[in-house]
């Protein structure tokens, strides 16, 4: 195919120049493979301007290539597509153009978007961690402050067994008839304390029959019930 489209070019070529009457041998390009003829006379070129020479020979070099390759464009290949078609095919093209520039549009607000949900996340993160802080530090506090209400309630809670204990020491040191009047001032409660705080059940015992019939049973159920709880003496 190109040997053949070389030569298509060649025969074109020269044709047509041959039909301009100009010599082969003058031909631009391929002038000289075709020598000038040795008897050819010599002409009298007129006296003309230089500036009309091409004119008074017949086609400058130029214009004999441009006429040339005029005859080549006949020779050019259709277009495989139609004008139609290739309205189409410019109209999909920039239809496709502008839904990318779409697409490029609606990722860059999707990227945003992710940015400042991050940033808001990053922010919540923040705050969520001061406030993990500040509540590990209220633990802390009230973890403080339970142990030091224990620590008072412990000596608030010796101390009323210390006083129990002294009132326990003077009343148990009293006679029966006087003990039982004594331990009649305090509820029933108290003297159940303080009669635990004896350690001793034989002289409860004794006391506690110095109460009047009328009061005895209340005495004694609130002493039995220091007792189920474990109410005793505490070692001095």
């Amino acid at each position: 195919m190109t040997v053949g489209g070389l030569s298509l070019f060649t025969v074109c070529f020269v044709g047509f120049v041959a039909l301009s009457g100009k010599p082969v041998h003058e031909i631009a390009l391929i002038g000289k493979v075709f020598p000038a003829p040795q008897n050819e006379s010599k002409q009298v070129e007129p006296d003309v301007d230089r500036a009309e020479a091409p004119t008074a020979k017949g086609l400058s070099d130029a214009a004999v290539i441009e006429a040339s390759l005029g005859v080549l464009s006949a020779w050019t290949l259709p277009s495989p597509y139609s004008t139609s078609e290739l309205r189409m095919l410019s109209e999909e093209l920039k239809h496709k153009q502008a839904e990318l520039e779409q697409r490029e549009l609606a990722l860059a607000r999707r990227e945003r978007a992710v940015q400042e949900d991050e940033r808001e996340l990053e922010e919540r993160l923040k705050s969520l961690n001061e406030l993990r802080s500040h509540l590990e530090g209220l633990q802390q506090e009230i973890v403080g402050q339970e142990q030091d209400l224990a620590r008072k309630q412990s000596a608030a809670a010796a101390g009323e067994e210390a006083r129990w204990v002294e009132v326990a020491r003077v009343i148990g040191g009293l006679e029966d008839p006087q003990a039982g009047k004594r331990l009649q001032e305090y509820e029933p409660a108290e003297a159940a304390k303080i009669l635990s705080a004896l350690g001793d059940d034989a002289r409860a015992g004794e006391i506690l029959n110095q109460v009047p019939s009328q009061r005895w049973k209340e005495f004694v159920d609130a002493y039995t019930a220091e007792k189920a709880r474990g109410g005793k003496r505490p070692k001095r």
